[in-house]
């Protein structure tokens, strides 16, 4: 297991003006971002919103396309996501669990979760990155050098 950490992201909120058909009014989110070249990650699509992350640096242009495609934008600077990777973690139930308990502990605030095959994320405030880092460490018996 290791855990990793990335700074200078926000997190937008998009929300949709109508839970039927939600489908096609994501896609009029996601086509003007697509158009102006800006990579997005941690997609979430739910009838009533969408959200997903984006480099800092990016959230001026995604904002503009947004805004020039007439749909309103929510967003969170000051973003950053930590990690923790487990090859194996298919076989270890209750990862995300402990991982949100760890963070839940210190009170950190979770804007999202992801999870891979290999991986799970949390998005938090950047400057609660530090405890965040220490807290899933802590969880899960990790240094800086690994187990």
């Amino acid at each position: 297991m290791a855990v990793e950490a990335e700074e200078g992201l926000c997190f937008v909120r998009v929300p949709l003006e109508t839970a039927e058909g939600h489908e096609a009014a994501a896609l009029g989110v996601l086509r003007p971002l697509a158009e102006r070249g800006l990579c997005i990650r941690f997609l979430r699509i739910f009838p009533g919103c969408l959200s997903f992350l984006a480099a800092g640096e990016d959230l001026p242009a995604a904002r503009a396309a947004l805004v020039d495609a007439g749909v309103p934008v929510e967003a969170s600077v000051g973003c950053a996501v930590v990690t923790v990777f487990a090859p194996n973690m298919r076989s270890i139930p209750g990862l995300m669990a402990r991982m949100g308990e760890a963070l839940y502990a210190r009170a950190i605030d979770v804007y999202q979760t992801a999870d891979s095959h290999s991986s799970v994320s949390c998005v938090v405030a950047a400057e609660q990155l530090a405890d965040a880092i220490d807290a899933v460490r802590g969880e899960f018996g990790l240094t800086e050098e690994g187990p």
